[in-house]
């Protein structure tokens, strides 16, 4: 703010407008600190995205990810089963192989350590916090052409976007179709996800690194 602007300002106004700009840095700072403290986190998991042209990644600065977890059929997991939009929701991940999948969903964690008090405290085993987008209800069998009533759930888990910084997908050699794109997760304790980094057959393209 230059200091002319500032003489021009009524004097009540002024120590509102620098309240205000205190408590925007104070509550970007606080983003910044939650963000770096999940990437410290020792616990990450690696998903897979569902089949998309890689070379997709590399044509803007955003990346819109979808993951097999982002869609969940209540009748493959245990847990609790009635659910509505906007939910805050815990999913129960297990380590199959090198990827990982949701296993069990609950509405609470106080629920979710009832029924998993030991398998929490397996390596093999993770807590990814969600939000239901949309309940489904029906499902549509295109090969049968029948409806089945299964409920499943639209997730979002705040790790759908990942940003390229402007320039830097130009110093890579774009992939071919078909290649397989998988991401590191880092979650903390309270299931909150970040992505760690961006791999293209198996090959590290983009990594989130601590200050």
């Amino acid at each position: 703010m230059s200091s002319k602007l500032a003489h021009s300002l009524p004097e009540t106004v002024l120590p509102g407008i620098l309240l205000i700009i205190l408590m925007q840095t104070l509550v970007l700072a606080a983003m910044i600190a939650n963000r770096q403290n999940v990437l410290s986190s020792d616990t990450i998991v690696v998903l897979e995205t569902k089949p998309i042209d890689p070379r997709s990644l590399f044509r803007g600065d955003y990346v819109r990810l979808d993951y097999d977890i982002n869609e969940l059929q209540l009748d493959e997991l245990s847990g609790d089963q009635k659910f509505k939009k906007n939910d805050t929701v815990y999913v129960v991940l297990h380590q199959s192989g090198q990827y990982w999948n949701a296993e069990a969903i609950y509405s609470n964690k106080h629920n979710l350590f009832k029924n998993y008090p030991e398998k929490m405290q397996n390596k093999q085993y993770a807590l990814i916090q969600g939000v239901v987008k949309h309940v489904i209800n029906r499902q549509w069998d295109r090969n049968d052409k029948t409806a089945s009533y299964v409920t499943s759930l639209r997730m979002s888990y705040g790790i759908e976007n990942y940003f390229v910084p402007e320039g830097e997908g130009l110093k890579l050699e774009r992939p071919e179709a078909g290649d397989k794109v998988t991401l590191e997760i880092a979650l903390d304790d309270d299931g909150h996800a970040v992505i760690k980094t961006l791999l293209v057959n198996g090959i590290r393209q983009y990594e989130e690194t601590l200050f």
